[in-house]
Order: C-alpha cells, then sequence, then structure tokens
C-alpha cells in the first residue's frame, strides 16, 4: 500500500541530520502514534525541524505536541484556523 488512507492526515516531519531538535521532534511524534513520514526540503533547510499536516506546515523550530494533535483533529475539508 503506498501513500496514506484516504481519510487519514498526511503527516511529514522535515529535518536534517545532526539536529538536536529535530530528534525532539521525532520522539513527540512517536509518542502521538500517528505514522509520519521523513523527509528533507530545502524550503525548511534554515527552519527544521517543520511538520506538516496536509501540505500546511503546523509548527517548526521547538515543535508543539499541542499544534500537531489540533491539526490532526481538525476536519480534513474544514477550516484552518
Amino acid at each position: 500500500m503506498s501513500g496514506p488512507l484516504p481519510d487519514m492526515r498526511r503527516l511529514v516531519l522535515f529535518s536534517k541530520p545532526g539536529c538536536h531538535l529535530c530528534d525532539d521532534a521525532r520522539q513527540m511524534l512517536d509518542r502521538i502514534g500517528h505514522p509520519y513520514e521523513v523527509a528533507a526540503d530545502p524550503r525548511y533547510s534554515l527552519r527544521v525541524p517543520v511538520i506538516e499536516v496536509d501540505g500546511r506546515a503546523v509548527t517548526e523550530g521547538r515543535v508543539s505536541e499541542r499544534a500537531v494533535r489540533a491539526a490532526l483533529r481538525r476536519r480534513r475539508w474544514g477550516a484552518r484556523r
């Protein structure tokens, strides 16, 4: 099976090697338990870690678990905050 299920949010962690904040973000995402991808993107090279939910950046730097959980709870096509 490739890609997320139709009703599942796509969660992506943008990171880079040697980034301790990225390691913290991974631990937080593991606690949440939602499947996620890890990627690199030149847009975020100086801002990592960045977490996107369905293509929208929801937190960066010292990432917020609260922001990620809120984004995962939002209706897929509903209001964007």
